[in-house]
């Protein structure tokens, strides 16, 4: 189980400290786009169960082919240097918007990383009325959710 929010300074080379807390889960995992300029680090057993939904069949729309095609183009084994850093590569930088730092976020079974810039920004939107209000809705669509708050 990954939480918490996590800031690091990344290197002249794109290196990047991965957070203590994350290091013993994700040996072997891989890093991959994500939805929202986050890249994701599954684990080893989240990205097989993940990559199960993106198998290329006879079926395959050009839209599922398109998303696979730079799914699988774009991940990386996640590799933890002897200083506990990964690399992260331009074009994943580029992706995720990451500058001079880094933003490590843990999100349950995965971890995203985003650029500090692009974090606080959507951070600075989320009050303690619109997490309510998220969370209200999120509850409802959740399966088994009742909405209701604890």
């Amino acid at each position: 189980m990954f939480y918490g929010t996590f800031r690091h300074a990344v290197d002249a080379k794109g290196r990047v400290a991965l957070p203590a807390q994350f290091r013993r889960d994700l040996a072997g995992a891989v890093v991959a786009p994500g939805a929202e300029n986050r890249l994701v680090i599954r684990p080893t057993a989240e990205w097989q169960e993940y990559e199960q939904h993106f198998r290329l069949t006879a079926d395959s729309s050009a839209e599922q082919r398109l998303f696979m095609r730079h799914l699988y183009a774009a991940a990386r084994e996640v590799d933890v240097d002897a200083q506990g850093r990964i690399l992260l590569s331009p074009e994943h930088r580029g992706f995720a918007r990451i500058a001079d730092r880094a933003v490590f976020v843990g999100v349950s079974n995965v971890v995203e990383i985003v650029g500090e810039e692009v974090w606080d920004a959507e951070s600075g939107r989320v009050n303690p009325e619109t997490f309510t209000e998220l969370g209200d809705r999120v509850g409802r669509s959740a399966p088994g959710g009742t909405g209701e708050r604890a």
